[in-house]
């Protein structure tokens, strides 16, 4: 798909059931809503990406979570603008924004402040020699890639910004799949991506998406290995989505 495509259609939205997976222990956790839309930055044509999460009832109590992501990318290629992340975890605020101000294949500057409890943590400029995406804008990455051209075991490197931290990311294309949900199958391209962040249990496939293998290329799973444990998002609902949703096909049952 074409990030023309994203910008020409009426506003997309998914939502996503999210579970929480550690030894033995598998339950739902929470959910989360992603939309995308076409919208103006700075006077100029961009995509606006957001991404809310929100714990349920039962985890509300061990620890609440009400995080809101927002990002802007400049069409018709992916070119990252803007990005705000607002988070409120566990009775804490902190609000962090990235402003794009370099970015090519080779070099990428990136301005990042962050205030928390009403004060300034942190306000500096972060250079790498990688094309620089936020966490959103790299699903944006991934979704507008030339599927028709893509390679098993192909790779992209970028790079990302937690905090004050670049982080480099590889994302690795790992072929064709089937997602199932529901005695349903859903035609899907795999993609595992290696972070190097202490966040995760361990840095080779630390997260793994798959994208509809349809014309709409939207996110039906994403699971992290994270160190508290795996998380898993499965999409539960779609709306307005620019094309019709076909990746899903018939499944023979498991014996």
């Amino acid at each position: 798909m074409q990030a023309q495509d994203l910008f020409s259609q009426a506003g997309e939205e998914l939502h996503y059931d999210i579970r929480y997976k550690y030894g033995i222990v598998d339950m739902k956790g929470g959910t989360a809503k992603y939309g995308l839309k076409a919208t103006t930055f700075d006077r100029e044509q961009a995509l606006e990406s957001t991404l809310s999460f929100r714990t349920n009832s039962f985890f509300d109590k061990i620890y609440r979570i009400r995080d809101t992501l927002r990002s802007y990318a400049s069409v018709p290629g992916i070119t990252p603008l803007y990005h705000i992340r607002n988070v409120n975890e566990g009775g804490s605020h902190l609000t962090e924004e990235l402003r794009m101000l370099k970015h090519g294949q080779s070099a990428t500057e990136v301005s990042v402040k962050r205030i928390k409890e009403g004060e300034v943590r942190m306000d500096t400029v972060i250079r790498s020699d990688l094309p620089g995406y936020d966490l959103l804008n790299i699903f944006l990455f991934i979704r507008t890639l030339d599927y028709a051209q893509l390679r098993y075991e192909q790779s992209f490197t970028v790079a990302t910004f937690l905090g004050e931290k670049k982080v480099n990311v590889l994302i690795k294309y790992q072929g064709q799949a089937v997602v199932r949900k529901s005695g349903t199958g859903y035609k899907a391209l795999r993609f595992a991506v290696d972070v190097a962040n202490e966040v995760f249990t361990e840095s080779k496939n630390a997260i793994e998406i798959w994208i509809s293998d349809d014309k709409n290329h939207i996110p039906l799973k994403i699971k992290a290995k994270l160190k508290i444990g795996a998380a898993e998002a499965n999409l539960s609902s779609h709306r307005n989505l620019l094309h019709p949703f076909s990746s899903a096909i018939p499944l023979t049952p498991r014996k």
